[in-house]
């Protein structure tokens, strides 16, 4: 099988890439949660907006690497 570039590999996911920054902004939240924070269901919008922000720019960042992955 040929090597296939990330913008390939995420273009082939079968949900929706809303669904896919959601995922990515929880576990993002998840990683760094500590309590007393609210769980990610109880945060507020502002800060699941801006971990949203992160997800996307992460999934930008490895749109745009040129070398393919294996």
């Amino acid at each position: 099988m040929a090597a296939m570039s990330w913008a390939e590999r995420l273009s082939r996911l079968s949900i929706p890439e809303e669904q896919v920054v959601e995922g990515l902004a929880r576990a993002i939240y998840s990683t760094h949660w500590r309590h007393p924070s609210p769980e990610w269901e109880h945060a507020s919008d502002n800060v699941r907006d801006w971990v949203r922000a992160q997800a996307r720019e992460g999934l930008t960042y490895l749109r745009g690497l040129k070398s393919p992955s294996r």
